[in-house]
């Protein structure tokens, strides 16, 4: 009889399909990885930009990000599956979510209130259990600080799922919080007093983004940095979200609402509100306002500005298809929990160099030459 094995192959293919977009500092693609008995999955691909392979810093920070999602599972954050090396750059597997995120939505003009409002508490939502979560190898909250809350971060599904995106600079319990000078902590605008004068920072500079970005969904109109005069800060707070204001609200409805804002936007971060609070409610006072909800106003919004994305990136040029195979001795900053490094084996065509190319040469023209003498003795 023979005797059963547990050995599994962790050989896997993946194979990219469209681009989903550019940044600075990485691409995003659409991708089919394929495993053994072709259980296939379709997943986004974070690949780090080709030219900053070589940035420590950068690569750490997208590592980091990965680690710290390897660890959260909640419906209003981007689940992260594995982390891969694509010819030598950092890359991560993430949940693919067809949509688009609250700042191409709000180059259309304002959303409605009940719809901005469920955004708002979704993040709230995100925030809170990043912030609270006990990972499940140290048994310590990981206290996670975001540091980036804005509309292009968030992303809406066609379904009117909300997904909070960009990790990348998030600050969490067992994050090595380097001085990263290369990248700024944060978009100015959404910063915190606080941020700006280099203070402790805690989970209240996600509050006080969130605040700003909550001015700007409901209004439809970009904000301006507040002042940091203590003396004119108040004023200019009080006069953004004092435009907001519609006469077909209720006044009892309105003053709450004026009241949640004037509290996430406090000068002193120990006079914010916490997310969990913000998230109760935003949720009251979008099931109480009545009107579009974020479901329906997603479904006649979102497909029509995927598909113009998709328009957009058609002539992006893709990686080509490549093998992943586990890493013998990862780098220990690069391992998931227990997952072990895929190393994505790409066509030779596409990354052997000319160091390379002459070490084979020389194996070559050795082989040739001991089959030569062998034959000749």
């Amino acid at each position: 009889m023979a005797k059963p094995t547990t050995e599994v192959s962790d050989r896997r293919r993946i194979k990219f399909v469209e681009a989903l977009g550019k940044g600075g500092f990485g691409s995003v693609y659409l991708a089919d990885v394929r495993s053994r008995d072709n259980f296939a999955q379709r997943v986004a691909v974070k690949v780090l930009n080709e030219d900053l392979g070589d940035n420590a810093e950068i690569a750490g920070r997208q590592r980091d990000e990965a680690r710290l999602l390897g660890q959260l599972n909640h419906d209003h954050i981007v689940k992260v599956f594995d982390l891969l090396d694509i010819d030598g750059r950092p890359a991560v597997l993430m949940e693919y979510v067809p949509g688009v995120d609250a700042g191409r939505l709000l180059q259309r003009g304002a959303i409605p209130p009940r719809a901005a409002l469920e955004i708002i508490a979704a993040t709230a939502s995100a925030l809170h259990a990043a912030h609270t979560t006990v990972s499940p190898f140290t048994g310590r909250p990981l206290a996670v600080i975001h540091r980036d809350v804005k509309p292009s971060n968030l992303l809406l599904s066609e379904h009117g799922t909300l997904k909070v995106l960009d990790f990348g600079i998030a600050r969490a319990d067992f994050d090595r919080e380097g001085q990263t000078r290369s990248v700024q902590f944060g978009t100015a605008r959404y910063m915190s007093p606080e941020q700006w004068m280099n203070e402790q920072l805690t989970a209240a500079v996600d509050v006080f983004a969130l605040g700003i970005t909550a001015i700007e969904l409901i209004s439809g109109r970009w904000g301006e940095r507040l002042p940091l005069r203590a003396d004119k800060y108040n004023a200019g707070r009080d006069a953004q979200i004092g435009s907001l204001r519609d006469p077909r609200w209720g006044s009892v409805w309105w003053r709450e609402l004026e009241e949640l804002l004037q509290d996430m936007l406090a000068f002193d971060g120990m006079d914010r509100p916490s997310a969990e609070h913000v998230q109760e409610v935003c949720t009251r006072l979008g099931e109480e306002v009545g009107g579009e909800s974020l479901r329906r106003y997603a479904r006649a919004v979102v497909p029509p500005l995927v598909e113009e994305r998709r328009e957009r990136m058609r002539d992006e040029s893709l990686l080509p298809s490549a093998d992943l195979l586990p890493q013998s001795d990862p780098d220990p900053s690069i391992v998931t929990a227990s997952k072990t490094m895929m190393v994505a084996q790409l066509p030779k065509s596409t990354h052997i160099n000319t160091t390379n190319w002459l070490i084979q040469l020389a194996v070559f023209t050795g082989l040739a030459l001991s089959i030569w003498w062998f034959v000749s003795g």
